[in-house]
């Protein structure tokens, strides 16, 4: 099936209602954070809408779907343990102390918390971060492209990327938070369908085998030769990844610190959790199903448009294709935001050119934009080497963020955490990391998938990185908490107490995972 004439209607509309979008959103900026992070601007509904928007775009539609065709039901686990127990985490416990401090971004809370040297390094690391996740996003759209239009992998990345570039110079942050929303409408009505569609061609009969439909029983309890076990999932995922991911990834926090009040950037992340565990139906069931219907003619990457091909008439197809595009253009513009609100405001305006005008600042975010596309479309090309996106996505977040969180839960916790600790802990998690993958591509040491290697691997940066954290400690040396005061979470907990709502949000959240887990088990 082809997309036809319905393409030139689906596909510019989406287009143009980015673009209009982005410009309606732009205001008349008073300073450089303004552009950068639209820090306490945005409604509660607003900034959990932009939460799951942000975390299940159509790049988590492409990588989940790749992942269920690869290992079925199973990528369930990355929603529902890898997701709720983080979120609720990041509601209750750092939310609370980011809003109390002040801090605009994590770089910035760590430099209170640890001193200059570490906030350096956490944008950096961070930097690389986000450029690696904008080189998926383009990586991903190439391949949509591709495959429903026939496009070349090169020409995609350049077209969607000055889409891209055009409407985040427009409307900076509050751009990128208000296409995503829209895109998060578009891709729920172009995905229902699918899986009606699939379920009636019969494809879920496939998928509904034993070794394919439980999520914890075909799993070995610790087996890393295996292609995932319980000890990867559980830990590896569910705790490390996971918690690192929500609760440090730059992106993530810049749209929970958007919300007008700390009460409403804690209930941002509940109220998103709740998505969280129903958005998986419409593509892990389709993608679960899509060996039996596809036959191994296309990548695991191309699982999602692949589908819409073979089920979809012309204007469903387009429809589609519309809503996985625009849900990937705002996940790159997400990154993309993230990346200029790093290099203006961690680097460039502390040590490269301070004291200069706001406006200046505004000229530098924008000329970042261009930066963060140019160094993505590069990275684009590395996705190639991995057997689905999913893989490469893992490895970033056990690289990159595992080694903060580390630090960052040292420095919340306890106060024997210092500045020379937390630098070493961050280069020392990062370093065994990148030791053992490389251990792994040289096959001195075997994993039965790479993203089971992925789960181990943040154990290791963990455990290497807290360790370091709290023992590399000279005798006297300051600890900056004990002089700016509010930055432990045991100094915040009697005056931050989380309100009864957001207890009871929590709560139901967790019953409620804990019975989908037993339901599918």
């Amino acid at each position: 099936m082809t997309v036809g004439s319905w393409a030139w209607v689906f596909m510019p509309l989406c287009m143009f209602a980015m673009l209009a979008i982005g410009w309606r959103a732009r205001r008349r900026w008073t300073s450089a954070n303004d552009y950068l992070n639209a820090s306490r601007s945005l409604s509660l509904w607003t900034t959990a809408l932009a939460f799951l928007a942000y975390n299940c775009g159509s790049i988590e539609v492409m990588g989940m779907s790749a992942m269920a065709a690869q290992y079925g039901v199973q990528a369930l686990h990355f929603y529902w343990i890898g997701g709720v127990p983080g979120m609720i985490f990041l509601a209750l416990v750092v939310v609370p102390i980011y809003m109390r401090t002040g801090a605009n971004s994590l770089p910035e809370y760590l430099g209170m918390r640890f001193g200059p040297r570490v906030r350096l390094l956490n944008a950096c690391t961070a930097l690389v971060g986000t450029i690696c996740y904008s080189g998926v996003a383009l990586y991903t759209l190439a391949q949509v492209l591709n495959v429903i239009l026939g496009w070349r992998f090169f020409a995609g990345g350049i077209a969607c990327g000055a889409v891209v570039l055009i409407y985040a110079l427009s409307g900076g942050a509050r751009g990128s938070i208000f296409t995503s929303v829209f895109q998060l409408g578009v891709m729920v009505a172009g995905l229902i369908p699918l899986l009606l569609l699939t379920m009636h061609r019969g494809g879920l009969n496939w998928a509904r085998r034993p070794e394919r439909w439980h999520l914890w029983k075909p799993l070995p309890l610790v087996s890393p030769h295996a292609p995932l076990d319980c000890a990867g999932v559980l830990v590896g995922l569910g705790f490390v990844i996971s918690f690192s991911y929500w609760c440090t990834d730059f992106v993530m926090i810049q749209r929970a610190l958007a919300a007008r009040s700390a009460e409403a950037a804690r209930k941002a992340p509940l109220l998103a959790a709740f998505g969280k565990m129903g958005i998986p139906f419409l593509i892990v069931v389709p993608g679960a199903a899509a060996p039996a219907l596809l036959h191994g003619r296309f990548s695991f990457d191309q699982t999602m448009p692949a589908l819409m091909m073979l089920e979809y008439g012309p204007a469903l197809l387009a429809l589609g294709a519309a809503a996985l595009l625009a849900g990937l253009m705002a996940w790159l513009a997400g990154n993309v935001s993230g990346f200029c609100a790093l290099w203006v405001g961690e680097i460039y305006r502390i040590r490269i050119r301070p004291g200069r005008s706001e406006k200046h600042y505004i000229r530098a975010g924008q000329l970042a934009v261009s930066v963060c596309l140019v160094l993505g479309q590069l990275v684009a090309f590395a996705t190639f080497h991995f057997q689905d996106m999913m893989e490469f996505l893992q490895l970033i977040a056990a690289l990159f963020y595992v080694p903060i969180f580390a630090i960052v839960l040292c420095g919340m916790m306890s106060r024997r955490s210092s500045e020379r600790g937390a630098f070493i802990g961050i280069c020392g998690g990062t370093g065994a990391g990148l030791l053992l993958q490389t251990a792994v591509w040289t096959h001195v040491v075997r994993f039965g998938s790479q993203m089971n290697a992925n789960f181990y691997e943040a154990m290791l940066c963990f455990t290497v990185g807290s360790c370091l954290c709290l023992g590399m400690r000279k005798s006297g040396e300051l600890d900056i908490s004990n002089c700016g005061g509010g930055l432990l979470h045991g100094d915040l907990w009697r005056e931050l107490r989380p309100s009864s709502s957001v207890v009871l949000l929590s709560a139901v959240l967790l019953v409620v995972c804990i019975l989908l887990n037993v339901l599918w088990w």
